[in-house]
């Protein structure tokens, strides 16, 4: 009897253990029936969430939104998926120093056992119970890993930092996007408009006999193609749209109406020195390899504690019952410490320390590598900005000359001296000009939303409105001061 109890104990664990189950392990979700109980239950909590977002989204969200620069910012700020992300991986490294350095709190724990036996020699019942507090006095190795653990929350805390920056970010990129786009259709639009003209002067010359068929067919055909254009414009521009919205996390197929209609351009005042010390000094993915760099540090600590003792002090009561199971008829208390301190354990700890080491070190070329990346950000961006800043005034020329180019040579075609080919060369010109402006204007106000997000410039701060806050920030004081007491 007893051995077929114990053959049912040993089947009945291996059962829910799993070490009998033959797990038949799919890589497809497409395979119907075939998958696994645990795909499925994936496959129906993603339609369970799809199908709650509906209704969140049919409840919650405007159909029309207008958004202007700061409001888009404020919902991409509060709404932002990946930001929140970025937010639960904050509070979870919050807890988790939490529970690290409750191991330096004493600890509070009860035991009960019972006990009955029989035989022949007698039966009997017995049982006690027992309270006991321990602490811990010296553990050299739970203090590093408390304090690394505050590192680790403190640099996921500007990891946090940089997703709202990276949000904000992606969120006047877009939001200045669909402005271009929209710019670019009105381009397209009025495009097409010349040319309708330019197909209206021809048939009238054709009509007359001052112009050939030929002419008439030219203007027909640059007609089609101007409106080809358009329609690619406007496709692009809904779908910078559907972009925006993605990155406030509204409905892609929410409609927006920009206050701005258009992008304007305004003096950025600050050096490029300027912008490198304030990225220096702000820029949070520097104060994240930076923190990550002194968590490798207390890692390093922590594995030498191997080499330490460790020393807590405990108080206990006890309570016994020789003829029952709660009894207290007998009763102890004890008072007592104790030291544990390993002589050696296989070298373990000299590779743990080894290996800190190593991490230590590439946490360290981790931060300079992540300091060589900001600073040719900024100085990208900065210098993009300035580019684009000295294309605004020349492409804005270029747009006058075409407009009066294109006047002429209209006029020329109306009294029979000017050719379609002159007017297909100016029409040309003037589109590219405008495109260009534009784009220029775009690529300016793009460079100074970059140029404020790689340096670090407060999130609050209007975009555009940095370059004061940078420029008399003593940025560059600071460093060189910094500097100078190494």
């Amino acid at each position: 009897m007893n051995k077929k109890v114990l053959s049912l104990g040993v089947m009945l664990s291996l059962a829910t253990t799993g070490a009998m189950a033959a797990d038949v392990v799919t890589t497809s979700v497409n395979n119907g029936d075939q998958l696994s109980k645990y795909q499925k239950e994936a496959i129906q909590l993603t339609q369970k969430q799809l199908a709650e977002k509906s209704v969140q989204d049919s409840k919650t969200y405007e159909s029309k939104l207008d958004l202007d620069e700061s409001r888009t910012i404020e919902l991409a700020l509060a709404n932002n998926r990946t930001a929140k992300q970025t937010k639960w991986g904050y509070e979870a490294a919050k807890s988790a120093v939490s529970e690290v350095a409750a191991g330096k709190n004493p600890s509070v724990s009860y035991g009960w056992s019972v006990n009955r036996n029989g035989g022949d020699s007698g039966s009997g019942k017995s049982g006690s119970h027992n309270f006991s507090i321990t602490a811990p006095v010296f553990n050299p190795q739970l203090d590093a890993s408390i304090d690394s653990a505050r590192y680790t929350r403190e640099g996921t805390g500007a990891s946090y930092e940089e997703a709202l920056q990276q949000a904000k970010y992606d969120a006047i990129y877009n939001y200045y996007t669909l402005i271009m786009n929209r710019n670019l259709v009105d381009v397209a639009q009025e495009t097409v408009k010349n040319y309708q003209g330019q197909l209206t002067n021809a048939e009238a010359q054709y009509n007359v006999g001052l112009v050939a068929s030929s002419d008439v067919l030219s203007a027909k055909t640059n007609l089609a193609d101007a409106e080809t254009t358009l329609l690619k414009a406007q496709n692009t521009a809904n779908l910078a749209e559907a972009n925006l919205n993605k990155v406030i996390a509204y409905p892609v197929q929410t409609s927006i109406t920009t206050v701005e209609s258009n992008l304007q351009y305004k003096p950025y005042n600050v050096t490029l020195e300027q912008a490198k010390a304030y990225a220096m000094l702000h820029r949070s993915a520097l104060v994240k390899s930076a923190l990550d760099v002194k968590s490798a540090e207390e890692a390093v600590k922590s594995a030498k504690a191997g080499y330490l003792p460790t020393v807590n002090v405990s108080i206990g009561r006890g309570y016994t019952d020789p003829d029952g199971y709660f009894g207290t008829s007998t009763k102890s208390w004890s008072v007592g410490a104790s030291a544990s301190w390993s002589l050696w354990d296989g070298g373990a700890t000299q590779n743990a320390i080894k290996k800190a080491n190593a991490e230590l070190e590439q946490a360290k070329e981790a931060n300079l590598a992540a300091i060589d990346t900001v600073l040719l950000a900024v100085q990208k961006a900065y210098l993009n900005l300035r580019s684009a800043e000295q294309t605004i005034n020349s492409t804005q020329t270029a747009v006058n000359q075409g407009e009066e180019n294109f006047r002429i040579a209209t006029l020329r075609y109306r009294a029979g001296v000017g050719t379609s080919l002159d007017v297909l060369n100016a029409e040309t010109t003037l589109t590219d000009a405008r495109n260009n402006y534009v784009e220029a204007l775009y690529n300016y106000n793009i460079s100074i939303a970059e140029l404020e997000q790689l340096t670090g410039v407060p999130l609050n701060t209007p975009v555009g409105q940095g370059a004061e806050i940078i420029a008399n920030s003593g940025a560059v004081e600071q460093l060189a001061k910094l500097g100078s007491n190494q």
